[in-house]
């Protein structure tokens, strides 16, 4: 079974857990993980004690906020389990890729969640602005 623990600055985990609750329904195997200023440490302990309750045969995706961040930094120290993978850069349509996976994840399969969830970032306003001068109609 795949565990997935979100970990951010602030509300964000939280928020994004509810926000892909709505989207793709409850899912128990996923966690949020809110770290506030100088409060890194409390939230390892407490990752650290809910990979705990896991089955040794789960898969565990930790997904943070920001590559080099605090949170980011601070959970590396958990990559001494060859069952834990670390991705930085957390978005909606990464948690809702990896969410939707119900076996573990294979690198090339794990590569492609990540590649589509950067693809879901677009500048709406040069869209609109290059379809509009190229096809010369009003979208």
């Amino acid at each position: 079974m795949n565990q997935i623990l979100l970990a951010s600055h602030g509300d964000l985990a939280k928020g994004m857990l509810q926000t892909a609750s709505m989207l793709i329904g409850e899912l128990d195997n996923i966690h949020a993980f809110s770290s506030y200023r100088d409060d890194d440490s409390r939230l390892l302990h407490s990752m650290n004690e809910k990979i705990k309750t896991f089955n040794e045969n789960d898969h565990v995706y930790i997904l943070s906020d920001i590559f080099g961040g605090s949170v980011n930094n601070e959970i590396l120290k958990l990559l001494n389990k060859s069952n834990i993978t670390l991705i930085a850069g957390m978005n909606l349509m990464l948690v809702m890729g990896v969410a939707t996976q119900t076996e573990k994840i294979e690198e090339k399969e794990l590569n492609r969640i990540i590649q589509e969830s950067q693809q879901g970032i677009i500048n709406c306003n040069s869209l609109l602005e290059k379809n509009t001068n190229t096809e010369g109609d009003d979208l």
